[in-house]
Protein backbone atom coordinates (compact mmCIF):
# COMPACT_ATOMS: atom_id res chain seq x y z
CA UNK A 1 0.00 0.00 0.00
CA UNK A 2 1.29 3.42 -1.10
CA UNK A 3 1.90 6.35 1.84
CA UNK A 4 2.84 9.84 1.61
CA UNK A 5 5.46 10.63 2.69
CA UNK A 6 4.71 13.84 5.07
CA UNK A 7 8.03 14.37 6.63
CA UNK A 8 9.43 16.09 3.11
CA UNK A 9 9.03 19.90 3.39
CA UNK A 10 7.83 19.48 -0.17
CA UNK A 11 4.82 17.64 0.65
CA UNK A 12 4.18 19.66 3.68
CA UNK A 13 4.43 22.35 1.40
CA UNK A 14 1.97 21.16 -0.73
CA UNK A 15 -0.77 19.64 1.85
CA UNK A 16 -0.47 22.94 3.48
CA UNK A 17 -1.58 24.92 0.68
CA UNK A 18 -4.08 22.30 0.19
CA UNK A 19 -5.22 22.57 4.06
CA UNK A 20 -5.49 26.24 3.31
CA UNK A 21 -7.75 25.95 0.07
CA UNK A 22 -9.79 23.74 2.03
CA UNK A 23 -10.05 26.15 5.01
CA UNK A 24 -10.76 28.98 2.97
CA UNK A 25 -13.64 27.30 1.61
CA UNK A 26 -14.98 26.32 4.87
CA UNK A 27 -15.29 29.58 6.33
CA UNK A 28 -16.88 30.69 2.80
CA UNK A 29 -19.54 28.22 3.43
CA UNK A 30 -20.14 28.81 7.13
CA UNK A 31 -19.54 33.01 6.81
CA UNK A 32 -22.02 33.32 2.98
CA UNK A 33 -24.36 30.35 3.26
CA UNK A 34 -24.84 29.70 6.99
CA UNK A 35 -23.74 25.95 6.72
CA UNK A 36 -21.58 25.08 10.02
CA UNK A 37 -19.62 22.37 8.26
CA UNK A 38 -19.15 22.14 4.76
CA UNK A 39 -16.78 18.85 4.76
CA UNK A 40 -19.16 16.69 7.23
CA UNK A 41 -20.33 13.90 5.72
CA UNK A 42 -19.48 15.26 2.68
CA UNK A 43 -22.08 17.56 2.59
CA UNK A 44 -20.21 19.97 -0.27
CA UNK A 45 -21.66 16.84 -2.49
CA UNK A 46 -25.62 17.59 -1.37
CA UNK A 47 -24.73 21.75 -1.82
CA UNK A 48 -23.47 20.51 -5.35
CA UNK A 49 -26.91 18.18 -6.13
CA UNK A 50 -29.01 20.87 -4.96
CA UNK A 51 -27.16 23.50 -6.96
CA UNK A 52 -27.45 21.23 -9.58
CA UNK A 53 -31.07 20.69 -9.62
CA UNK A 54 -31.82 24.24 -8.38
CA UNK A 55 -32.96 22.46 -4.71
CA UNK A 56 -32.95 23.99 -1.29
CA UNK A 57 -29.84 22.64 0.50
CA UNK A 58 -30.26 21.60 4.04
CA UNK A 59 -27.74 23.19 5.92
CA UNK A 60 -28.22 21.13 9.30
CA UNK A 61 -27.62 16.91 9.52
CA UNK A 62 -30.57 16.47 10.40
CA UNK A 63 -33.83 15.77 8.33
CA UNK A 64 -34.11 15.62 4.59
CA UNK A 65 -30.78 16.82 2.68
CA UNK A 66 -33.16 19.35 0.77
CA UNK A 67 -36.21 20.77 -0.13
CA UNK A 68 -37.27 20.05 -4.37
CA UNK A 69 -38.83 22.75 -6.48
CA UNK A 70 -42.40 22.41 -4.52
CA UNK A 71 -40.91 22.56 -0.80
CA UNK A 72 -41.50 18.70 -0.62
CA UNK A 73 -38.10 16.72 1.34
CA UNK A 74 -35.64 15.00 -0.87
CA UNK A 75 -32.85 12.63 0.03
CA UNK A 76 -29.77 12.50 -1.97
CA UNK A 77 -27.13 9.95 -1.82
CA UNK A 78 -24.30 9.17 -3.80
CA UNK A 79 -21.50 7.29 -5.47
CA UNK A 80 -18.06 8.31 -6.29
CA UNK A 81 -16.12 5.94 -9.14
CA UNK A 82 -13.32 4.15 -7.99
CA UNK A 83 -10.33 3.40 -10.94
CA UNK A 84 -12.35 4.42 -13.84
CA UNK A 85 -15.69 2.39 -13.37
CA UNK A 86 -18.63 2.58 -11.19
CA UNK A 87 -18.70 -1.49 -10.77
CA UNK A 88 -19.25 -2.71 -7.06
CA UNK A 89 -20.86 0.42 -5.68
CA UNK A 90 -24.22 0.91 -4.05
CA UNK A 91 -25.93 3.63 -2.41
CA UNK A 92 -26.50 2.87 1.19
CA UNK A 93 -29.05 4.04 3.61
CA UNK A 94 -27.32 3.06 6.91
CA UNK A 95 -28.14 3.82 10.52
CA UNK A 96 -32.00 3.06 9.88
CA UNK A 97 -33.49 3.23 13.07
CA UNK A 98 -37.44 3.72 12.71
CA UNK A 99 -36.87 7.64 13.39
CA UNK A 100 -34.12 8.12 10.20
CA UNK A 101 -37.22 5.71 8.41
CA UNK A 102 -39.87 8.58 9.40
CA UNK A 103 -37.53 10.69 7.80
CA UNK A 104 -37.30 8.85 4.51
CA UNK A 105 -41.34 8.28 4.26
CA UNK A 106 -41.61 12.51 4.56
CA UNK A 107 -39.17 12.26 1.24
CA UNK A 108 -41.34 12.15 -1.89
CA UNK A 109 -38.19 11.18 -4.11
CA UNK A 110 -35.25 9.74 -3.51
CA UNK A 111 -32.08 11.42 -6.20
CA UNK A 112 -29.20 9.18 -6.40
CA UNK A 113 -26.15 10.87 -8.33
CA UNK A 114 -22.99 9.32 -9.74
CA UNK A 115 -19.91 11.61 -9.14
CA UNK A 116 -16.25 11.81 -9.99
CA UNK A 117 -14.24 14.34 -7.14
CA UNK A 118 -16.50 17.70 -7.30
CA UNK A 119 -17.99 16.79 -10.60
CA UNK A 120 -21.66 14.75 -10.72
CA UNK A 121 -21.81 12.97 -14.18
CA UNK A 122 -25.64 11.61 -13.83
CA UNK A 123 -28.41 11.83 -11.26
CA UNK A 124 -31.81 9.73 -11.01
CA UNK A 125 -34.87 10.66 -9.35
CA UNK A 126 -36.69 7.80 -7.82
CA UNK A 127 -40.25 8.28 -6.00
CA UNK A 128 -39.71 7.46 -2.66
CA UNK A 129 -42.98 4.85 -2.09
CA UNK A 130 -41.07 2.23 -4.66
CA UNK A 131 -38.01 1.60 -2.12
CA UNK A 132 -39.42 2.06 0.97
CA UNK A 133 -40.85 -1.36 1.81
CA UNK A 134 -37.12 -2.27 1.47
CA UNK A 135 -35.79 0.47 3.49
CA UNK A 136 -38.77 -0.51 5.75
CA UNK A 137 -37.78 -4.13 5.76
CA UNK A 138 -34.31 -3.30 6.88
CA UNK A 139 -35.00 -1.23 9.48
CA UNK A 140 -33.12 -1.09 13.18
CA UNK A 141 -35.24 -3.21 15.77
CA UNK A 142 -36.70 -1.86 18.80
CA UNK A 143 -35.20 1.75 18.07
CA UNK A 144 -31.72 0.36 17.00
CA UNK A 145 -29.39 2.29 14.48
CA UNK A 146 -28.05 -1.58 12.93
CA UNK A 147 -30.43 -1.30 10.33
CA UNK A 148 -28.77 -1.00 6.83
CA UNK A 149 -30.26 -1.10 3.08
CA UNK A 150 -28.36 -0.94 0.17
CA UNK A 151 -29.01 -0.57 -3.83
CA UNK A 152 -26.46 -1.57 -6.43
CA UNK A 153 -26.15 1.26 -9.23
CA UNK A 154 -27.40 -1.64 -11.56
CA UNK A 155 -30.52 -1.52 -9.63
CA UNK A 156 -31.13 2.11 -9.98
CA UNK A 157 -30.68 2.21 -13.26
CA UNK A 158 -32.65 -0.72 -14.34
CA UNK A 159 -35.77 1.27 -12.40
CA UNK A 160 -35.11 4.09 -15.13
CA UNK A 161 -35.61 1.07 -17.75
CA UNK A 162 -38.85 -0.19 -16.52
CA UNK A 163 -39.76 3.46 -16.43
CA UNK A 164 -40.24 3.66 -12.29
CA UNK A 165 -37.76 6.59 -12.28
CA UNK A 166 -36.41 9.16 -14.60
CA UNK A 167 -32.75 10.28 -15.19
CA UNK A 168 -32.99 14.28 -14.29
CA UNK A 169 -28.92 15.29 -14.72
CA UNK A 170 -28.02 15.23 -17.55
CA UNK A 171 -30.44 14.38 -20.18
CA UNK A 172 -28.19 11.40 -21.59
CA UNK A 173 -26.90 8.58 -20.69
CA UNK A 174 -23.00 8.22 -19.36
CA UNK A 175 -20.71 5.73 -19.88
CA UNK A 176 -20.37 3.84 -16.72
CA UNK A 177 -18.12 0.45 -17.84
Amino acid sequence: MPYLDCSREETKKVVSEIISKLQEGVEAASKELQIPNLLYNESYVGLIIASILGHKCSITPQGSDALDENDNPVEYKFISRRNEVYTGLSFQFHWLSAEKVVKYQQCTHFYFAWRVGFVVEKIIRVESAILMPEIIAKAGIDGSTKGHKSFGYRRIENLVASRQATVVYPNESVNEN
